[in-house]
């Protein structure tokens, strides 16, 4: 099978190679194809499920948040720079190829865990949250879409917010 870039994944499986291979990685070039494939789709999945982008997607048809359109990235005190609507980000291919990885060895999705809602100490009560997932958090592929990725209460990036934009 071969990973359509744009459709199913955000990295081909030539681009991840070459990246890991950049970073001499052995524990990614020992997987065969498909396990790199499948680590990849799991991997896109995760991000386009985990993060918020900036801008639009360019299309309703599309199966995955990027490309987008009206993507503009603050840097330092620089205004920005605008991403190509037809673009993915070359921090969206890296952080897919990072938490491809990752999935080599483990399973990315979230698990449901009991976080407590309440607690009441006479007569002891304890209530817990329904549904609430646990989300993994790989910091690293956090920073590299900082610029990327949309703070929850203003609809800005992470960058922006960092440097007092709104």
């Amino acid at each position: 099978m071969t990973l359509s870039v744009g459709v199913d994944s955000y990295v081909t499986l030539s681009e991840a190679n070459s990246y890991w291979l950049d970073r001499n990685n052995t524990t990614w070039s020992a997987a065969s194809d498909a396990q790199k494939e499948k680590a990849i789709r799991e991997a896109t999945q995760y991000i386009d499920g985990a993060y918020t982008f900036i801008g639009y997607m360019t299309s309703t048809s599309q199966s995955l948040a990027w490309p987008r359109a009206g993507a503009t990235v603050c840097e330092g005190n620089f205004e920005g720079r605008t991403i190509d609507s037809d673009v993915i980000p070359a921090q969206i291919k890296a952080a897919t190829s990072e938490l491809a990885l990752e999935a080599l060895s483990q399973r990315l999705e979230p698990t449901t865990t009991d976080v407590i809602s309440k607690v009441k100490v006479d007569v002891i009560e304890v209530d817990y949250a329904d549904f609430t997932p646990s989300q993994k958090s790989f910091a690293f592929v956090t920073r590299l879409l900082s610029g990327l990725i949309q703070s929850s209460s203003t609809g800005t990036s992470f960058a922006q917010v960092g440097l007092g934009r709104a």
